[in-house]
């Protein structure tokens, strides 16, 4: 007799495992942002994720946007060094908003 729970349970643990890819995904592209802004910007970088062509680097405050835009073009130009391009334009959004 087949298993009649598996097709039930064997779907959301796909969609699980690839929830769990994109968020180490997202934590390792948030790790590498933070270590290419400058040293008084890193602790405010909340996360870091690809949008289509862009990158869009979270900050916990909107003190820190300017920041973030400001480094944006040594930003891009590092990531494409390191092998992460970022071909579309960097977005800076505050946490919450």
């Amino acid at each position: 007799m087949p298993d009649r729970l598996k097709p039930l349970f064997s779907a959301p643990m796909a969609g699980i495992e690839r929830l769990a890819k994109q968020a180490r995904a997202a934590e390792g592209l948030t790790t590498l942002v933070r270590g290419e802004l400058p040293e008084g910007v890193r602790p405010h970088v909340v996360g870091a994720a690809r949008r289509g062509p862009d990158l869009v680097v979270i900050v916990d405050s909107a003190a820190w946007t300017a920041r973030v835009r400001y480094a944006g073009p040594r930003l891009k130009e590092r990531l494409r060094s390191l092998g992460e391009p970022v071909e579309g334009k960097l977005r800076v959004r505050v946490r919450g908003a």
